[in-house]
């Protein structure tokens, strides 16, 4: 049952703010891995217009930051609104127009980032004036975190906890507002992104003594890692939401080798492990690991200069369910009893339970817009999102 089963038809000027404010978002085209500093001058002179305590938590390399914002008295307690600000790439072949223009079809807002997530940036610095006019009745602060390269692996978030603890900021609950349609999402996987790369010996293939082939050795490796997948098919647990209930592993792309003819001396292949929340991703990496040195070992007796090396390349901690959770509590209180869903792509989400908030992934818009052309929010999403916002204010001015 929801307590919202209609779209809002209150908050016009503040729908019409989170639209404008889009458009501004999207106009900043933060795909991951990129320097944000635009973005986020953007956002901190918003919120500290509206007398926001804004800190920016930068990454060691300075081109890419965080932004934490305050309002309300006291930094313990209180209620985290998060989202990334980063965005994936958008091909410009695949749209009608330029992705890094939000254009308006009907009652769909159109543009790179549009739901996943600055939809949600948008929503949150819309109600900003909003959040000011209440500070004086606020109970529990109000935080919000947005953060860089969520796409990527989370790197942002990464660094939240220990950002947070430095300034003595303790959340009680977060609500990290990717888009689950409003639906409460209380569990998802963890990940590790991997790139291996196998060096062998350059040669005709007419003669290959004393040679390593890259290419044949990086499919003994996989063969491995897919004997592996398959075994951890054949255990699935018994009592899991995940669909499929086991952990996964894929070998995403591979490039070696220049011709038929010809003995490659180098092999790359990207892959990943997506374990439950509750499995430990890196001992079954560490087993994979393991395989690879002894096959390196061998390799290596037929040419000295023959390795296979592994670098983690992303990691993003799973989100694990618990009972009690006063983020999956304020959801229920404010929009819905819907049992919390779990999903099995990852979010911030594991970052901040890891920093000690209870946290549930909850927001507007569909997991179907996301990460495609003419990626698409409508009016009524924003409506349902910003109802949702005003009810925390609300709740955290009791």
């Amino acid at each position: 049952m929801s307590l919202n089963d209609t779209a809002p038809t209150d908050h016009a000027g503040m729908q019409a703010e989170a639209a404008a404010i889009l458009a501004d978002l999207v106009g900043f085209p933060t795909v991951s891995g990129l320097p944000n500093g635009n973005i986020v001058d953007y956002i901190a002179a918003r919120l500290e217009c509206f007398g926001a305590t804004t800190l920016i938590d930068r990454h060691a390399d300075g081109t890419r930051a965080n932004v934490v914002a305050t309002f309300g008295d006291g930094l313990s307690g209180g209620v985290v609104l998060c989202g990334h600000m980063d965005v994936v790439p958008a091909d410009p072949a695949g749209w009608c127009a330029d992705p890094f223009r939000l254009r308006r079809d009907g009652e769909r807002l159109i543009g790179r980032g549009a739901v996943d997530m600055k939809g949600f940036l948008a929503m949150c610095l819309a109600a900003a004036p909003l959040i000011a006019a209440e500070a004086g009745r606020l109970k529990r602060p109000i935080h919000f975190i947005f953060t860089f390269d969520e796409e990527e692996g989370c790197f942002g978030a990464a660094q939240v906890g220990a950002f947070l603890a430095a300034n003595g900021i303790a959340p009680a609950a977060a609500i990290v507002g990717e888009p689950t349609g409003m639906v409460p999402v209380s569990a998802h996987r963890a990940l590790l992104e991997l790139t291996t790369t196998v060096t062998g010996s350059s040669g005709h293939a007419s003669n290959p003594t004393g040679k390593v082939s890259a290419v044949h050795a990086a499919s003994l490796l996989m063969a491995e890692i897919v004997r592996r997948a398959d075994a951890l098919s054949q255990s699935p647990h018994a009592q899991t939401p995940f669909l499929p209930p086991y952990a996964t592993i894929n070998i995403g792309r591979v490039a070696g080798g220049e011709a038929r003819n010809a003995i490659a001396n180098i092999c790359h292949f990207d892959w990943e492990v997506r374990p439950l929340p509750y499995e430990d991703g890196d001992a079954i990496f560490a087993g994979i690991e393991s395989h690879a040195a002894a096959l390196a070992q061998r390799l290596h007796a037929r040419d000295r200069e023959a390795s296979i090396k592994t670098e983690v390349i992303a990691r993003c901690l799973g989100l694990a369910p618990h009972a009690n959770c006063r983020a999956a509590d304020l959801v229920r209180r404010l929009w819905t009893d819907e049992a919390p869903g779990v999903v099995s792509f990852g979010t911030d989400a594991g970052y901040l339970q890891a920093a000690g908030i209870d946290t549930v992934v909850f927001g507007p818009g569909e997991f179907a817009a996301m990460h495609q052309p003419e990626e698409w929010i409508t009016d009524g999403q924003i409506a349902a999102g910003l109802t949702f916002i005003a009810r925390v204010v609300d709740d955290c001015c009791r």
